[in-house]
């Protein structure tokens, strides 16, 4: 048993998980470790009651552990940390419509079972980092948060055979429709 799992793991088939994720987003998030005191309380939280918050409030919630890849349950849940589900769930749509399952803003065990069918991460990874960033773009307060941008840009997979820049990526049509007035700005795109 143990050969099989020395097989399989080594080749990356084994689950996402939130101890690895934690370094990228303690990065991005800083001192305040991502906790939002008007939604979490104005107190003070140690860097593990937040990773527990962390956790609980979004990997296990939106089932990172369930996704067979990383990169996948990454690029979804870091997004809703940053911001949110969005309103009517629009962020967990977008990923539904780069998925292809019905849009109805409740991730289900079943769309992430949908998301691990897909062979290329990147064929997931890179349209909803360029959801992400056209999203941040969209918002007034984006030329006074640039730190968005890059946070989202940060996840794009640039070894593709699939995608060498973001400007590459193709979105679904009603996502492409419904930001089709934002120009991507390369003043924050490193891809």
């Amino acid at each position: 048993m143990v050969a099989v799992c020395s097989l399989f793991c080594s080749v990356g088939l084994q689950a996402a998980s939130f101890d690895a994720y934690v370094p990228k987003l303690l990065y991005f998030e800083g001192k305040g470790y991502g906790i939002h005191k008007g939604v979490w309380g104005d107190k003070s939280f140690s860097k593990k009651q937040a990773l527990d918050i962390l956790r609980k409030g979004y990997w296990d919630k939106y089932h990172g552990d369930l996704f067979k890849n990383q990169k996948v349950a990454e690029v979804l849940i870091d997004h809703l940390i940053n911001a949110g589900q969005g309103r009517s769930g629009e962020h967990i749509k977008a990923f539904e419509a780069i998925i292809g399952v019905k849009q109805d803003g409740v991730l289900s065990k079943k769309d992430v079972e949908r998301a691990n069918s897909f062979y290329f991460a990147e064929q997931i990874v890179n349209p909803f980092v360029k959801y992400r960033v056209l999203y941040y773009q969209s918002l007034r307060k984006s030329t006074e948060y640039p730190g968005w941008v890059k946070r989202a840009s940060s996840f794009f997979m640039k070894n593709s055979s699939l995608h060498a820049s973001i400007h590459e990526v193709t979105l679904p049509k009603d996502l492409e429709r419904r930001y089709k007035h934002i120009r991507l700005s390369d003043a924050y795109l490193r891809s």
